[in-house]
């Protein structure tokens, strides 16, 4: 089975591969695109990238649970950040306590047993809301016990340091495009506006990447 890092360094280098023939193929020329063609390709190029941005996560936080997991930590000796999540994925009914008396001894019955078994398996599954903007990503790596991105990240200069502001746009831009907004929009079919964002997500990723990789050497997913 693959370590952390083969699974990070794979992931990472087939989304930049897959984010490059994205802007190979729709702003090089290569292909001799009409000019209705590219600007239809252009527009749905930034939702492109937050998918692969928001695929990039959900299986990053599964490599990373899966990490942990395999080093075989007894329950109670987690980080209450990852104790917290992972009851709250294994018992839905901590959203929505059940009301019929069979739906309550089921689920008592289920905590109990939750509490008895030293080990568990960590839920692999996070929520990502459809929407990996700054807070959903800060929320994501906090609830593993993991460092957060600043408001403002120096890393990040172009167009300014301002990361919140510049996923929102990133998202606004997506999000505009995902709702049938205006796909001739200069701001959503420029290369430079590509380019941005691209550039943005992949900074994230290694960003993210060593966020995780610090957390392992630092056994920050364990309690203090």
């Amino acid at each position: 089975m693959a370590n952390f890092n083969e699974v990070m360094d794979e992931l990472i280098s087939e989304r930049i591969s897959t984010l490059f023939e994205i802007e190979r193929t729709i702003y090089t020329g290569r292909y001799n695109l009409s000019k209705k063609h590219k600007n239809l390709l252009a527009a749905q190029s930034i939702s492109m990238i937050y998918s692969l941005w928001e695929g990039f996560i959900q299986r990053a936080f599964g490599a990373y649970t899966d990490e942990i997991n395999q080093r075989n930590i007894p329950f109670i000796e987690l980080s209450n950040e990852i104790k917290i999540f992972h009851m709250e994925s294994a018992f839905k009914q901590l959203y929505a306590y059940p009301q019929n008396d069979n739906g309550k001894i089921q689920f008592f019955t289920k905590l109990s047993n939750f509490h008895t078994t030293p080990y568990q398996r960590i839920h692999r599954i996070v929520n990502t809301e459809s929407n990996v903007g700054f807070d959903v990503l800060n929320k994501l790596l906090k609830r593993f016990s993991l460092e957060t991105f600043p408001t403002h990240w120096e890393q990040y200069a172009h167009p300014n340091s301002n990361l919140k502001d510049t996923i929102s746009d990133f998202l606004r831009i997506r999000n505009a495009i995902g709702h049938g907004g205006d796909i001739s929009s200069e701001v959503i079919t420029t290369h430079e506006s590509y380019m941005r964002y691209k550039n943005l997500t992949i900074s994230l990723m290694y960003e993210v990447n060593l966020k995780m990789t610090t957390g392992l050497s630092n056994n920050t997913f364990r309690s203090s």
